[in-house]
């Protein structure tokens, strides 16, 4: 019976380090198993007579919109813990006329916060204002826990201030290095088959020796969605096999 597939497999990523189950992908929008070779050939005078093929090579390509976190952290060759890490914050805050009123949301770094009045577009850096006695001293300010108090002189009216620190806390997070790369997975490939007949039926690609590459293309575009494009080197296992196709 003729066959036809119009449908993105379903995998499961195992690692072969644990032999455990690392993902499960039913969310990736395309995804292709690629095999070359290369020839080496015997001419009769110019004519092609016999062909010796070698070097097969393998590769298998997915393409996602939506992906778990830790699909891009196995692509760096490392996982997601929790770890305490800072982070960037910014905030615009009111001032009252006479420099009181301004509280932060939390308690900055020591040492990270940086101050500036704002432009009424609520963008553009005016004067930078530096930690002193905001009492006796223009454009300094003083700061008690998430309290901030300006010189009154400076903000005689009322006005708006960005402030720029660190936060430390505890995040989910993941290091890119220059020595972690990826390991290697077993990858079990699902996809559905419509005969002719339009009745569906099921076949599993196994990969068991692949090995993703670490190549990794963030594009934060407000127009598009972004695309996960992943690409598995497939390699021989012990017994030289590549890939086995079932039908389940």
């Amino acid at each position: 019976m003729l066959q036809g597939i119009k449908d993105s497999a379903n995998l499961q990523i195992i690692s072969n380090a644990t032999s455990k189950p690392l993902l499960y992908v039913d969310y990736a929008k395309t995804s292709s198993i690629d095999f070359t070779s290369e020839q080496v050939y015997a001419y009769n005078k110019s004519v092609k007579a016999i062909r010796w093929d070698k070097n097969r090579e393998g590769t298998f390509k997915t393409d996602m919109e939506i992906y778990e976190k830790k699909v891009i952290a196995l692509l760096f060759g490392t996982a997601i813990t929790s770890k305490t890490i800072s982070v960037a914050k910014r905030e615009v805050l009111s001032v009252a006329a006479g420099g009181t009123g301004a509280e932060l949301s939390a308690t900055p770094k020591s040492g990270s916060l940086s101050i500036f009045i704002l432009d009424s577009d609520l963008h553009t850096h005016g004067v930078e204002q530096t930690v002193g006695t905001p009492a006796t001293t223009e454009n300094k300010y003083s700061i008690s826990g998430t309290t901030l108090t300006f010189n009154a002189t400076t903000f005689a009216s009322a006005g708006k201030v960005v402030v720029y620190y660190l936060l430390d806390g505890t995040h989910n997070s993941f290091t890119v290095d220059n020595v972690s790369f990826p390991g290697g997975y077993t990858i079990y490939a699902d996809a559905a088959l419509r005969g002719t007949d339009q009745i569906d039926t099921y076949v599993q690609y196994q990969l068991p020796n692949v090995k993703p590459k670490s190549n990794v293309s963030l594009t934060m575009d407000s127009d598009n969605v972004t695309t996960l494009s992943i690409e598995w080197d497939i390699f021989p296992d012990s017994a030289g096999n590549m890939m086995h196709y079932v039908e389940v």
